[in-house]
């Protein structure tokens, strides 16, 4: 896990060094390169070494082609592709995709991780700007004239041309908690889309599997696609921990892979934790969070992004990083993906398996935080996206949605509270080999009464019990009133208190 910077814009010179390390730095703990030049480009790559440990891998990469690369996150197939394009064993995911770039053997759509990645040709032309399939990590742009600015953190860029926030993303976070569509909370700075290529064009399309072709998936068959992305998210040459609660993701996870290190946190009383006092599980740090120490880490994370937080919870989870950091973790796998793959979110996902014709008033109204009005910028959007793609029914409509648009935002919660400890977040459960078991699945196979994801909870049930397997998921109750003494609704107090970073 890496933090990436290169601009081609002449406004960009050594002596701002210090805001880029300040916005990057904290992602790559373990080398950090200084900003470099090469042909017009100003370069910065700080790194977090998970394969290949060695200096070798540092980046950026100046390859025998006499290009340069910048690499964040993961590809876990390196030593298949390796093999398979270039008939070489890679110790280095770095390096074997390096390797395939300049040989000419990358097919995006062939990696198997969660990456972002830059490559400049030696002749100084962008060549690479791509994201992975589901948009687990992060890569935002800016254009200035015939200039582009490449980063992993939008406040770097923000920092650096004085750029303010934008009303409309404000707008959208109070009513989706993310600028959803803006792509930042900044004027024109904007993100890479999830299986995109800003030179090459989209490569991966959630939608092209979701055609309402289904296939009978029995529980074997399932199992093998959850064992073999656990499998392919824990190959890693530093220590993994994983995050625990009483959920049957994140337990999954624990009874498929020989994972034996694991971490749950909450405020006093939290159902997770008084859950997990009760099961016999070795090798577990079960932390309980004050109210001072919750407020404390807010302000820190705040001041660290530079911009609003999602969730609660993602206070939580640098909290509790730093924890598992102490026991030389760097690594922790989390739970997120199979609710938006399996139709875990119950109510909203079993409107969209009963309803007859797709209703943007009322998917609006069971998805929003806060109801926009019908003339507004975030309504027009959401109205817009639906009318722009064909769905097969509501039900994969509103799959698509959860996959497209609201899973990067998870995603951007762990990776961004976690890397601010220093670790890296993986989502065993969200990567393509689940994804295409879950699309041959039809609504009826996943929806029961009123829960959802039901051939997961039939699969947990053979690993554990009913009672736990169909227990209705509860979420990470976050008690703002106390912490922040405030009167005022839990959404309220976090929309003002967050907000306040951008004044």
């Amino acid at each position: 896990m890496c933090g990436i910077f290169i601009s081609s814009d002449p406004l960009i010179n050594p002596s701002q060094i210090d805001t880029i390390e300040k916005t990057l730095a904290f992602r790559g703990p373990d080398h950090q390169s200084g900003l470099l030049q090469f042909q017009q480009w100003s370069i910065y790559h700080s790194r977090l070494s998970i394969i290949d440990l060695s200096n070798k891998a540092n980046q950026p990469i100046f390859d025998k082609a006499g290009g340069i690369l910048l690499f964040n996150g993961e590809i876990l197939n390196y030593q298949e592709l390796g093999k398979k394009h270039l008939q070489k064993n890679y110790t280095s995911d770095t390096l074997l995709l390096s390797g395939l770039i300049i040989n000419n053997k990358l097919h995006l759509d062939e990696l198997d991780g969660f990456f972002s990645f830059i490559y400049i040709d030696l002749l100084g032309q962008l060549q690479y700007c791509a994201r992975d399939k589901f948009g687990v990590k992060p890569l935002y742009f800016y254009k200035r004239k015939e200039y582009i600015t490449i980063s992993s953190e939008p406040s770097t860029l923000a920092l650096l041309f004085n750029l303010k926030p934008i009303t409309t993303a404000i707008e959208e976070y109070t009513i989706l908690r993310a600028p959803m569509f803006n792509g930042s909370f900044y004027h024109h700075v904007q993100q890479v889309s999830p299986g995109y290529c800003l030179v090459k064009g989209c490569y991966f399309n959630p939608l092209d599997q979701l055609t309402g072709e289904y296939q009978t998936v029995t529980q074997h068959e399932l199992k093998q696609a959850l064992i073999k992305g656990i499998h392919s998210r824990t190959v890693s040459d530093a220590k993994i921990g994983l995050l625990l609660s009483k959920g049957i993701d994140s337990n999954l996870i624990r009874i498929l892979s020989s994972i034996d290190a694991y971490y749950s946190i909450g405020l006093k009383n939290a159902p997770d934790v008084d859950y997990l006092k009760t099961q016999s599980i070795d090798n577990i740090v079960l932390y309980e969070c004050t109210p001072d120490e919750y407020k404390h880490n807010f302000k820190q994370l705040l001041k660290l992004r530079h911009e609003p937080m999602s969730v609660p919870n993602e206070v939580l989870l640098a909290i509790i990083a730093k924890e598992a950091k102490k026991n030389n973790i760097k690594v922790l796998l989390s739970g997120e993906g199979v609710d938006e793959f399996f139709g875990g979110y119950d109510r909203i996902f079993q409107w969209a398996h009963t309803t007859p014709v797709f209703d943007i008033d009322e998917f609006i109204q069971l998805y929003c935080y806060t109801q926009p009005q019908k003339s507004s910028h975030t309504y027009t959007l959401l109205e817009e996206i639906f009318k722009q793609n064909h769905f097969p029914s509501p039900f994969e409509a509103v799959r698509w949605f959860f996959i497209r648009y609201h899973l990067p935002i998870l995603f951007r919660r762990l990776d961004f509270a976690l890397m601010s400890a220093g670790i890296e977040g993986r989502e065993p459960l969200a990567n393509i080999h689940t994804f295409n078991i879950a699309a041959k699945m039809a609504p009826t196979q996943l929806m029961g009464n009123p829960l959802g994801k039901m051939p997961l909870r039939h699969l947990m049930a053979t690993m554990k019990n009913n009672s736990f397997a169909f227990e209705k998921k509860i979420g990470f109750p976050v008690n703002l009133q106390t912490i922040f003494k405030h009167k005022q609704s839990a959404y309220q107090i976090w929309f003002n208190e967050n907000l306040k970073v951008l004044e």
